[in-house]
């Protein structure tokens, strides 16, 4: 199995208790008192897991069945689903976006502002804020959408930028081509950028630097 929009992260996997053998991440955990011994491997994204009835020595898969119930069933159900969402919480991290740019910028603003990408929409799930901690003002917008939304063709979904921009820069700067006004934004203050490679890098993160002092005020 594998964590919807979830990478591995192997410094929280090892701090969480798993350890590498053979290139994968182990890790045994006992479940149901002590009569199951869980073990979930970590190979890349992918998920594995390996239930064993200590007692009955041999491996136990009705947790997998949708249609085993009954009350012992279900607890057995239910300790390894939430062994899973642990793992899920506290050693994987969101991975929506899938352009270069797009994680550059999640980079950039974690190492010079110290900065991580809120995830707060759940009809949204692949479009994330980032804030200032001092002001709790968003400099950062990402989303993904479909070019339509702003006014271009094609049918595959496309990762963008706002950002907060000076008012009096903001209508010369447009261009409706890879500079637009705002979307899902204040179209006076906020400018949205393609991340498909057509603005150079730097000069999008000049505009995060910007966009960050201007989240100031």
């Amino acid at each position: 199995m594998t964590f919807k929009n979830k990478r591995a992260n192997a410094d929280k996997l090892t701090k969480y208790g798993f350890e590498l053998e053979e290139g994968k991440y182990v890790r045994r955990t006992a479940i149901i008192d002590g009569q199951f011994r869980l073990t979930v491997t970590v190979d890349g994204n992918e998920i594995n897991t390996e239930l064993y009835d200590v007692t009955a020595e041999d491996m136990y898969t009705l947790h997998l069945v949708d249609g085993a119930v009954g009350a012992f069933v279900g607890r057995v159900r239910a300790e390894y689903e939430q062994v899973l969402r642990d793992i899920e919480q506290n050693c994987f991290d969101t991975d929506v976006f899938k352009q270069d740019f797009t994680r550059e910028i999640l980079q950039y603003t974690k190492e010079k502002y110290g900065d991580e990408p809120e995830y707060l929409w759940n009809d949204l799930p692949d479009a994330a804020v980032i804030r200032r901690k001092d002001t709790k003002k968003w400099y950062v917008l990402l989303m993904t959408i479909l070019p339509k939304r702003l006014g271009l063709s094609g049918d595959e979904p496309i990762e963008i930028v706002d950002l907060r921009f000076d008012v009096d820069e903001l209508p010369k700067k447009i261009d409706g081509e890879r500079y637009f006004a705002g979307y899902h934004m204040n179209k006076k203050h906020w400018i949205t950028i393609l991340l498909d490679g057509s603005v150079p890098l730097a000069e999008i993160l000049d505009c995060v630097d910007k966009s960050y002092a201007l989240a100031k005020k």
